[in-house]
């Protein structure tokens, strides 16, 4: 009896190749998708104490206004709504976890509107800003509140004081904003002595009496977003 060979057809083999290529492309997907996405995974630097950081900030008053930002964006949709209390400054660099006294003044410069002066923030702000920043990710975004201990900074003004200033106690009124000048020296020149220029601050009226006008100085929050890491 011939024995015959018997042969193995087509159809018999192709279910396991065409799942062979279906594997291999699954394999392929898989790897080229795990290569895309890679980035999205890597862990972002993260802020320090005794790093430097880069950052976008708006200032904000204790009810919420915006007075300080580097958001161009934000300025011009403030200037929109009738909102001319509003200043344009640039990105800061700042120690990470830094401390310095609160009481001490910090002049950044303003860049909208140009006939504006610099203005200043005070140590327990920049304290707190910096001590916000440790733990954020670069790109990351975060509201940093204000405290300032047992001091109110509030100042009470005489009509002798408003007038000194070239205004009358009927220019100003409960809310309204202000623009103080600060200076680490604020006694009154002598002679040929000059005071150094006063970093600007916003001052909000809290009070009016028919002799007097009391207005507060301190800030409310600042909205920070760490834009880099650079030491």
């Amino acid at each position: 009896m011939k024995k015959t060979q018997q042969k193995t057809s087509k159809d018999d083999t192709a279910p396991w190749m065409k799942w062979a290529y279906v594997g291999i492309a699954l394999i392929v997907a898989v790897a080229m998708v795990g290569t895309y996405l890679a980035p999205m995974f890597e862990k972002k630097p993260t802020a320090q104490v005794g790093n430097a950081a880069v950052i976008d900030y708006t200032i904000f008053s204790e009810d919420g206004r915006p007075l300080i930002t580097t958001d161009q964006n934000l300025l011009a949709s403030e200037y929109e709504k009738g909102n001319g209390n509003i200043l344009l400054t640039q990105r800061l660099e700042m120690a990470v976890g830094g401390l310095v006294s609160g009481e001490n003044i910090a002049v950044l410069p303003v860049v909208h509107p140009p006939e504006v002066s610099d203005f200043g923030l005070l140590g327990f702000e920049t304290n707190a800003i910096s001590a916000g920043l440790v733990g954020m990710q670069a790109g990351e975004t975060r509201t940093i509140s204000f405290s300032y201990g047992g001091n109110d900074f509030e100042k009470n003004l005489s009509e002798e004081d408003i007038q000194g200033l070239g205004f009358n106690l009927t220019d100003w009124e409960a809310g309204e904003l202000i623009l103080l000048g600060l200076t680490a020296t604020p006694d009154i020149p002598l002679g040929n002595e000059t005071n150094e220029t006063p970093a600007l601050r916003f001052g909000e009226v809290i009070g009016t009496t028919s002799d007097s006008v009391t207005i507060k100085y301190r800030y409310g929050s600042a909205r920070v977003t760490l834009n880099g890491i650079t030491g």
